[in-house]
């Protein structure tokens, strides 16, 4: 039962977002300790772990046709089981931000003191608020938020780049006295990037389920708007982020006064453009699964550049 568990977790999700976190403070060219870097990893872990436990208990009616194959569906795993996992995971989830809140506090190097100011309180404890705060935003997803077409995408993208909104906010807070600014700049073009890319991936994702949706009567955009123009708003979004690869190394010194090295376009251009390609043609052949696969490879690639080029 417990390697079912394992894979009700997700655990190539999980991957991705450890290392877009790692990313994340790659490009900002500023790690935190090693022990905060742990505990940041797990509490991601925890936080796609306990949702996507959740999200098949909920999900469980949809799943006998969409994904007969899951641990619920076949009985490996018990509703009563998955329920008490996905709690400890949450918890678990907050210890992590609790125990990376209190390593910031009490850092050598931390130039903020508890006893300081409640400003400097609130942003000491920005790991636990954090983590609460996604815990918050995945539940209200699993319950709500995933019912409403396009939203629910946008969601999902917009989780997908959490961990770099946090190594961010992370960078800011916690180096007050050494922040290099300088190198902010580098990871602005990853947030839009995984935005964009998971969202296709998410519209996707709903065009493989559609069957088992309608069902179960839950309503999706392409079940609103037809599958035809799912697709090809899907395309769209996977061309759009196709032809804004230049950007970054041409035009972004226009906001942010730096441009990225021309390495960048170079890289992305010959590893993405045949990964879009096939992405747009097995969504064609309607091989919607084989697609998403495929946008996940373009986002770990797309990140490998950034690292490389920057």
């Amino acid at each position: 039962m417990l390697a079912a568990l394992f894979k009700m977790t997700r655990p190539k999700n999980i991957v991705i977002a450890v290392i877009t976190l790692v990313v994340g403070y790659a490009l900002l060219k500023n790690f935190p300790s090693i022990p905060s870097l742990v505990l940041q990893s797990l509490g991601f872990a925890f936080a796609i772990g306990f949702a996507n436990i959740q999200n098949d208990i909920l999900d469980l009616e949809s799943d006998k046709m969409n994904r007969p194959e899951r641990p619920l569906v076949t009985g490996k795993v018990s509703v009563k089981a998955a329920r008490r996992a996905w709690i400890i995971m949450f918890v678990l989830m907050l210890l992590c931000g609790g125990g990376d809140s209190l390593i910031q506090t009490f850092s050598n190097n931390n130039q903020l003191f508890l006893g300081e100011s409640w400003a400097a309180t609130r942003y000491l404890f920005f790991p636990l608020w954090f983590f609460l705060l996604l815990g918050l935003l995945l539940i209200a997803y699993n319950r709500w938020l995933k019912h409403i077409p396009l939203l629910k995408n946008m969601t999902v993208a917009f989780l997908c780049t959490t961990p770099l909104l946090f190594a961010i906010q992370h960078f800011f807070q916690f180096n007050t006295s050494c922040v290099h600014t300088e190198f902010l700049w580098a990871i602005i073009p990853a947030i839009p990037f995984a935005f964009l890319l998971t969202t296709a991936r998410e519209i996707y994702k709903d065009l493989e389920d559609e069957t088992g949706d309608l069902k179960a009567g839950i309503m999706t955009f392409p079940l609103i708007a037809g599958s035809a123009t799912a697709r090809k708003l899907a395309g769209a979004i996977i061309v759009f982020t196709w032809i804004s690869l230049p950007i970054p190394v041409f035009y972004m010194d226009k906001v942010f006064g730096f441009n990225y090295p021309p390495l960048f376009l170079i890289i992305t251009g010959i590893a993405l453009t045949p990964i879009f390609v096939y992405i747009l043609v097995q969504a064609h052949k309607t091989q919607y699964r084989k697609s998403q696969s495929a946008v996940k490879i373009a986002m770990f690639a797309g990140l490998i550049a950034l690292i490389v080029s920057c």
